[in-house]
């Protein structure tokens, strides 16, 4: 079963993503209501997906993802926020997100949105499984 961590300063907004996560048939291992614990918890887990708030005390979700994406780029940010300003967002897309849901989001789009990036993410990581020698007559294209 796929894991996830949720980030968002609302515990209401915690229950619903946990419910969404677990509809779309993720297991939450860990959540917090800061960015500032996002990276310890991401290093003890290892979940296949983060949701993240960009507004929050402490660290902001955009910092969040931009520290947690420069140490591992592989890791699948979904933020989750009820703030439009192309600004933060701007600076998640450079930092590396590419999945956003806007607060209120509908359940069916959320849940779509979460399975999407798993699937996104399973299929790099089968890419990433390059063979090491080709048999006798096919060629390298790489």
């Amino acid at each position: 079963m796929p894991s996830a961590i949720i980030v968002d300063d609302s515990p209401i907004m915690r229950a619903q993503l946990r419910k969404l996560l677990g509809v779309a048939g993720f297991s939450i291992v860990a959540e917090a209501g800061t960015g500032d614990l996002l990276l310890g918890l991401y290093e003890q887990h290892r979940p296949d997906l983060v949701t993240l708030d960009i507004v929050m005390p402490g660290r902001d979700g955009a910092t969040a993802a931009a520290e947690l994406l420069a140490r591992h780029p592989d890791a699948v940010v979904v933020m989750c926020t009820s703030l439009n300003t192309r600004d933060k967002i701007e600076a998640c897309r450079r930092a590396g997100v590419k999945y956003y849901l806007l607060k209120p989001f509908n359940a069916e789009h959320a849940v779509a949105v979460f399975r999407r990036a798993l699937e996104k993410k399973t299929v790099a990581m089968q890419q990433l499984e390059v063979p090491t020698s080709l048999p006798t007559g096919q060629r390298d294209d790489r």
